[in-house]
C-alpha cells in the first residue's frame, strides 16, 4: 500500500506538503500540488477513508512560541537543536510549523487569537510561563506542550535536572573540589531543580557550600563580569555555569585573571550544545538530549491533538554527566 511517505520520497517534497496537497489544504502552490497529485496517481495512491476523515479535522499546522525575557528569542543554540528535532518529527507525521509573535495586539489574548486565526492544531511553548500572554494560551482550548514546564496546566518535557546536577556536583566533590561556585540562570522551574541538586549534594557529603549566585541563561557577558568579580573574592576551585554559551564568558574571564582551566579552576556547564565541544578546553557538564527532547515534545503535542486527553503529564528525558578537559581532580 502506497503511503504519503512514499509519495514524499518519490516527489522530493516534505511529508507535510504532500499531506496538504492530497487533502486540498491552503498554503500549497498550485504547481507543487499538481506535481504531487501526478506522483500519487502514478504510484496508485488510495487514501485510507478512516484516516482521511480523522485528518479533515486538522489544519496540520503547529505553532512554535518563543517567549523568553519578554521577546521572541532564538539566540539560545540549545533551543534551536530541540526545535530542529521537533521539526523533523512533526514533518514525518505530516505537520508543518509556524513561528508565533505577538503582532500588533499586545493584550493578554494576543497569542491565543493568533493561533485561532491561523487555525493552528497545537502549540509548542518555550516561554515565560508566568506571563499573562502565555498563561492565557495555556488556559485555552488549544493543545499545548511546554519545554522545561513543570506545572500542571499543560504537559511538559524536561531533563532530569535535579538528579544530574546532584550527580555532577557529587563527582566534583569526590575529585576534591569543596569550593564550587554555582552561577545559576534566572528564576524558573529548571533553576530551582538545579539548585536543589547542588544543595543536596553538599548536604549529603556533610560539607558547607558556597551560596548560589544568580546570573542569566545565554549571557556570556554577565558570566564574564561575575567571574572576574567573584573568583578573587571566593577563590573557588570549580565553577558551574548555567549553559555552555554563558560558560564561554567565564572561560575568558578566568584567563583574563591569569589563571588556567583546569589547572587552577575546573569549569562545568549545562546543555552539551555545540559550544561544549568547540571551546578550549572542551566543557564538562550535564549533556541534555536535545534530539530526544524535541522528539518527545512533537509526539506528545500530536498525541494531544489526535487523541484529546484530560490528564497532563511531565515527561523526563534522561541527560548524562560528561567530564572532559575542563575538570581535573585536586
Amino acid at each position: 500500500m502506497v503511503t504519503i511517505y512514499d509519495i514524499a520520497q518519490e516527489s522530493g517534497f516534505a511529508v507535510g506538503t504532500v499531506s496538504k496537497a492530497l487533502n486540498n489544504y491552503y498554503g500549497v502552490h498550485q504547481e507543487t500540488r499538481t506535481k504531487i497529485l501526478e506522483v500519487a496517481r502514478r504510484m496508485g495512491y488510495t487514501p485510507n477513508a478512516n484516516a482521511r476523515a480523522l485528518k479533515a479535522k486538522f489544519s496540520h499546522n503547529l505553532g512554535v512560541l518563543f517567549y523568553l525575557r519578554d521577546s521572541l528569542d532564538l539566540s539560545q543554540y540549545f533551543f534551536i537543536e530541540i526545535l530542529n528535532a521537533f521539526k523533523r518529527k512533526s514533518e514525518l507525521r505530516g505537520y508543518d510549523l509556524t513561528l508565533l509573535a505577538k503582532g500588533h495586539d499586545h493584550g493578554a489574548e494576543a497569542f491565543t487569537k493568533h493561533c485561532r486565526i491561523r487555525q493552528l492544531d497545537g502549540v509548542l511553548i518555550f516561554g515565560d510561563y508566568h506571563s499573562d500572554l502565555v498563561n492565557e494560551l495555556m488556559g485555552s482550548e488549544i493543545p499545548c506542550v511546554g519545554f522545561d514546564y513543570l506545572g500542571d496546566r499543560i504537559s511538559g518535557v524536561t531533563s532530569d535536572n535535579y538528579e544530574k546536577t546532584k550527580e555532577m556536583v557529587t563527582t566534583l566533590l569526590g575529585m576534591g573540589h569543596e569550593r564550587i561556585l554555582f552561577l545559576t540562570g534566572e528564576d524558573n522551574f529548571v533553576t530551582v531543580e538545579r539548585m536543589r541538586g547542588y544543595t543536596d549534594a553538599f548536604r549529603d557529603a556533610g560539607i558547607d557550600r558556597l551560596s548560589c549566585v544568580r546570573a542569566a541563561y545565554s549571557d556570556p557577558d554577565l558570566s564574564y563580569r561575575l567571574t572576574r568579580k567573584l573568583v578573587p573574592e571566593l577563590k573557588p576551585t570549580a565553577i558551574l555555569y548555567p549553559d555552555d554559551f554563558s560558560a564561554t564568558g567565564g572561560l575568558n574571564a578566568i584567563r583574563s585573571l591569569g589563571l588556567s582551566v583546569p589547572e587552577d579552576i575546573s569549569v562545568a556547564s549545562f546543555d552539551g550544545s555545540v559550544f561544549s565541544d568547540i571551546t578550549s578546553p572542551k566543557l564538562s557538564g550535564v549533556r541534555q538530549d536535545a534530539a530526544g527532547i524535541g522528539s518527545a515534545l512533537a509526539n506528545k503535542l500530536i498525541s494531544l491533538i489526535e487523541t484529546p486527553q484530560k490528564e497532563n503529564e511531565l515527561i523526563t528525558v534522561p541527560a548524562h554527566v560528561r567530564f572532559t578537559e575542563s575538570c581535573r581532580a585536586i
